[in-house]
């Protein structure tokens, strides 16, 4: 497995996104809120294409609901350090992909977010496993990633918040739907809304980030990466 003193700027490997995923993990069994990768994926998004930068040591608190943020989140400095290498690896992915100048989300550059397919996990299983995870219950394609982007925009929602009578405010309520549809309970959206696949839902978001970032830096917001 690779080690943490890789380049910053190298993308993470199929194993290292595995590894990322079991220390992720660990920091859900020592949390009172879920946390999970591929919310953690969504979250990173929003602060990098929302107003203004955000350090860690004050995003990790609200990511992970703890006012130590991630100070005692593992029991293993080791863990720790390898946790820090991938999630900044990580970040700086998301930050390349979204400064990427694409015109097609088929684009190597584009943004690919962590989503995990829990049906493809489910047919992978031996069935009793598929059936006790049925019955705990999965998450529908791409509720935790959208839920995970919300969480930063909802919690600096005074940093997102337009003047009252800018004509941008009805712009960035359009370009989050598609993440408030995501995040959604089934049973809440509208039969328009259950009518369209939940990958195009996740297609016109991330067309939504892009923009989002755009948005931001055009308002002369400081550029993040």
């Amino acid at each position: 497995m690779s080690s943490p003193s890789r380049s910053p700027n190298a993308p993470l490997s199929d194993d290292e996104i595995d590894a990322l995923a079991d220390l992720v993990d660990i920091i859900d069994e020592r949390t009172d809120v879920p946390v999970s990768l591929e919310g953690l994926d969504g979250f990173v998004t929003a602060l990098l294409c929302g107003p203004r930068a955000i350090p860690p040591e004050e995003y990790f608190p609200v990511l992970l609901d703890r006012d130590d943020g991630l100070a005692t989140a593992f029991d293993d400095d080791a863990d720790a350090a390898r946790f820090l290498a991938l999630f900044e690896r990580r970040r700086n992915e998301i930050a390349r992909a979204l400064a990427a100048p694409i015109e097609d989300l088929t684009d190597p550059r584009a943004l690919s977010p962590l989503i995990l397919d829990w049906n493809g996990l489910l047919a992978e299983l031996p069935p009793d496993e598929a059936r006790q995870l049925k019955a705990a219950g999965i998450p529908p394609y791409a509720q935790l990633w959208a839920a995970g982007f919300l969480l930063a925009v909802e919690h600096w929602e005074d940093d997102w918040r337009l003047p009252a009578d800018s004509k941008d405010e009805a712009f960035v309520d359009e370009v989050l739907d598609p993440f408030y549809v995501l995040a959604a309970p089934l049973h809440e959206l509208t039969p328009e809304e259950r009518s369209v696949r939940r990958e195009d839902h996740v297609a016109l978001a991330l067309w939504g980030a892009y923009e989002l970032r755009e948005f931001w830096l055009d308002r002369g917001q400081a550029l993040r990466g």
